[in-house]
């Protein structure tokens, strides 16, 4: 199954790297590795979407390397988010991550400068100030006073990129994942994704939407059964889709996502 392929690029590697004497430079890349041993082309740029990216490693201002094609996926989702999140979230935005592009460690989409580990978003405020409005961060906010509305909004931040992205990994695939979000577009190339019952990362976003987004009652295991499609079925119903479930068409799945990440941050009550 192409969830097992994922990255897994979580604080405590990137420091245990850090410990083995290997640095991120400005660029983001690792220090010591040239473009030269890339895979493919990669190019450095300092947004998504037009907006700063931070290192959550030490909170700076950080440029990054990326495969074209997967940084223009990435400025389409920001693009995405923004339209779709409170008109009061204001430009502009720090979009914190974990990095994109490395050749230290073994993994096939930050190698290819094709993967990306979210953390964070802060957006605008009305007073100019810059306040977050998803963290990734699962294994800071989890069992706190705000934990029902950091998850909200981290499922509602998810089903945007399940709209653009096939492989997107959470804190329920897999203890890794505690600290980020990560995507790829290794399997959906420069197109949105398609949704598959056989993929364990896409039923849980599913599942988890429902329940934390829709209050439904669905069980959350990762597994395509009965309640899980009669719950998301419901869910398209209420959001203005007349027929079908979300095996019945790619456009059922992204009007999925779309109206979770629109009801999850307020923007649309349906």
């Amino acid at each position: 199954m192409r969830d097992t392929a994922a990255s897994n690029w979580s604080r405590r590697r990137v420091l245990s790297a850090a410990a083995g004497g290997v640095a991120l430079g400005a660029t983001g890349a690792f220090a010591g590795v040239t473009p030269a041993s890339a895979h493919g082309d990669i190019q450095t740029y300092s947004t998504v979407g037009g907006q700063r990216t931070v290192y959550e490693g030490n909170g700076a201002l950080t440029s990054f390397g990326y495969r074209p094609s997967f940084h223009t996926r990435c400025d389409t989702w920001m693009n995405f988010w923004n339209t779709h999140t409170p008109s009061g979230f204001n430009t502009p935005f720090r979009v914190w991550c974990y990095g994109v592009h490395t050749d230290h460690r073994v993994t096939e989409a930050h190698n290819n400068g094709r993967g990306f580990d979210l953390t964070r978003i802060y957006v605008t405020s009305s007073t100019g100030s810059l306040v977050r409005r998803f963290n990734g961060r699962y294994d800071q906010w989890n069992g706190t006073s705000s934990a029902a509305t950091e998850r909200l909004r981290y499922w509602a931040t998810a089903a945007s990129l399940h709209y653009h992205f096939k492989h997107v990994l959470t804190y329920l695939y897999n203890s890794a994942h505690h600290n980020h979000i990560h995507f790829d577009n290794l399997v959906s190339g420069t197109g949105n994704s398609t949704f598959a019952t056989g993929s364990q990362a896409q039923v849980q976003h599913v599942q988890a939407c429902c329940r934390y987004i829709w209050g439904k009652t669905t069980g959350i295991d990762g597994i395509w059964g009965p309640q899980t499609n009669q719950h998301s079925t419901e869910v398209l119903r209420r959001i203005g889709v007349s027929s079908g479930s979300l095996t019945s068409s790619q456009s059922n799945w992204l009007a999925f996502n779309r109206g979770s990440t629109r009801k999850g941050y307020g923007t649309q009550a349906y």
